[in-house]
């Protein structure tokens, strides 16, 4: 098993992830990440599917659509034979919807030293002013790490991130139904505080950068903040007409608490800074539970 701490950096999920309805995402483990369609409220209020709304792998030309994505991870990896799994609840508030993820499921798997594997899905239920709600399993991401050099105290530490995002809903034309994205993670541990972040580029068309501080206010109690920002890199006449930013910038902090070396308790809230172009987040939170298990 891995150490506490460390745990606890898997628990802390969702923190930047954005709903499903937008772009089909769910919670992941050990990060937080999310892939909005800036569009996604209006496609969502008038078509109350998510479908409509779904850029994940990617837009065709001219859509009026935005693509971020945005991953969030540290440097470590679960010990071979070591494993976790994750249930949480998310709620998001955008202007035109709502939506519930309930429940998000994670589950990651120690394979060697210094490599993992693991998978995340939600199951979605949103809905907007004046349209039937929907519901339904959200996109499925399936990810890797691959520690290239092992954090410890007082030393920087390296991983890449592969990772695949297999749509759930029916991509917008001229796009697939599969899309990927290369991460790239560093970690700094210190004492009683760690900071790590991410940047790298996701192929429906936006770079990102994130971090986060994590520290230990108690002997099993830790607090982290969050910060990401995303750029759409393709071009979309509609979208400028529609006045939607290429940039997004999401902020969020969280609490978790250790009921034992193997259970962990983790809730976090968020939004989206600056303009509303439509697709902010106004409000997020979730909260869930961690376990760590080992395969003998």
């Amino acid at each position: 098993m891995r150490t506490l701490p460390f745990m606890i950096g898997l628990a802390l999920c969702g923190l930047l992830a954005q709903p499903a309805a937008a772009q089909g995402r769910g919670n992941a483990f050990g990060h937080a990440k999310g892939a909005v369609s800036a569009g996604a409220a209006a496609s969502a209020s008038s078509a109350g599917s998510p479908s409509a709304a779904d850029g994940g792998a990617g837009p065709a030309p001219d859509t009026g659509v935005r693509n971020f994505g945005a991953w969030l991870d540290d440097a470590s990896v679960l010990a071979p034979g070591g494993g976790f799994t994750s249930f949480s609840v998310g709620y998001w508030r955008l202007a035109s919807f709502t939506e519930v993820d309930a429940p998000s499921f994670d589950v990651a798997f120690g394979l060697t030293k210094r490599v993992q594997a693991g998978a995340s899905v939600p199951v979605y239920h949103a809905s907007a002013a004046g349209a039937p709600s929907v519901r339904g399993i959200g996109d499925l991401y399936l990810t890797s790490k691959i520690q290239l050099r092992e954090p410890a105290a007082g030393t920087f530490g390296f991983a890449v991130i592969p990772l695949i995002q297999v749509l759930s809903a029916e991509p917008l034309p001229g796009a697939g139904r599969v899309s990927w994205a290369v991460p790239v993670s560093l970690e700094y541990q210190g004492t009683g505080w760690r900071t790590y972040g991410s940047t790298g580029y996701f192929s429906r068309g936006s770079l990102f950068a994130s971090a986060a501080v994590e520290i230990a206010v108690a002997s099993r109690t830790w607090v982290t903040g969050t910060l990401s920002q995303s750029h759409s890199i393709r071009d979309d006449t509609s979208a400028d007409l529609l006045g939607l930013s290429a940039n997004r910038t999401d902020v969020s902090g969280g609490a978790t608490w250790a009921a034992s070396d193997a259970v962990a308790l983790f809730g976090a809230i968020g939004r989206t800074l600056g303009r509303d172009d439509g697709s902010a987040t106004q409000l997020f939170l979730s909260g869930g539970l961690s376990v760590s298990w080992t395969v003998k």
